[in-house]
């Protein structure tokens, strides 16, 4: 049975930043998301969408809990470009099983090659997803919004290469690691995973 996408519309990183900083200062409305999708798409209904998806990235994630719990410590580590480049990832792929699936695929070939094809990524992608229309939208969507967040680089046309994180922050790595969890609910997690391609990113 193929698993379903969700995402169908690349989310700019300034539009999730102004999100997430509204849903941790108890700012957050559907009207704000709509607000700023406005100034994003045009037409209604795309503008209705992008609404949906910044809500899920930000006021229904997962991950938001974690998050508001350390609620100080979060907006400084969203201060430094690379903790908020794992961070915005650990947002996308707790929201999102398609960008987990997405980012495990990646630091699995990232393990043995220096880049990876698009080619590479949707093909393997499609053993899961199905190779159709939806899978390219949802690729269009999610590895732009890696790539601006600083998460990935974008080396050449069709091809994707891992950025080296220095990261000043545990708080993000432990919401990665959050990420993961969220994903694979059976694993245990007093146990060590970070041989797990996913984790290729923190290496």
């Amino acid at each position: 049975m193929e698993k379903t996408i969700y995402i169908n519309q690349r989310i700019p990183l300034r539009t999730i930043d102004l999100a997430l900083r509204a849903v941790m200062n108890g700012e957050y409305s559907y009207g704000f998301a709509l607000e700023l999708a406005q100034g994003d798409f045009g037409g209604a209904n795309r503008q209705k969408k992008a609404a949906t998806i910044i809500g899920k990235l930000t006021e229904r994630n997962p991950l938001l809990p974690f998050l508001k719990e350390h609620h100080a410590e979060t907006m400084q580590a969203l201060a430094y470009d690379h903790d908020r480049a794992l961070i915005i990832a650990a947002l996308i792929n707790a929201a999102f099983q398609f960008g987990y699936d997405s980012t495990w695929l990646l630091g699995k070939y990232f393990h043995v090659q220096d880049e990876v094809s698009y080619n590479l990524i949707s093909n393997k992608l499609a053993e899961q997803y199905g190779s159709n229309r939806r899978l390219y939208v949802g690729l269009g969507a999610i590895l732009p919004m890696y790539t601006e967040a600083g998460f990935i680089i974008h080396p050449r046309n069709g091809y994707y290469a891992k950025k080296a994180l220095e990261l000043k922050t545990q708080l993000s790595v432990e919401y990665y690691k959050q990420s993961f969890f969220l994903n694979n609910p059976l694993k245990n997690p007093s146990e060590d995973w970070f041989d797990h391609p996913y984790f290729e990113f923190l290496q």
